[in-house]
């Protein structure tokens, strides 16, 4: 099965990372409270938990997610705060 590296940037924090099922390269490039459309919106309610903020999934700012070559694509998502 295809797996997708996701590196956050939340810019004013750390980095974080995650290693998820799928092809979510669509999601590649996308700047929260930058960009606007209909991705932007699916992205985001992919990302985090209505309401909360919370993310969906587990983040973590473990950088040897990007060494350790068990993904076949990367999606780096940014939050401008």
């Amino acid at each position: 099965m295809m797996k997708t590296l996701i590196i956050y940037n939340p810019v004013d924090t750390e980095i974080l990372f995650a290693i998820l099922d799928g092809d979510l390269s669509k999601y590649h490039g996308l700047v929260i409270n930058s960009d606007s459309g209909e991705l932007i919106n699916e992205c985001i309610s992919w990302l985090f938990k209505e309401g909360t903020g919370d993310f969906n999934f587990k983040l973590i700012p473990d950088v040897s997610l990007l060494e350790n070559k068990e993904w076949d694509k990367v999606a780096i998502i940014t939050w401008l705060p």
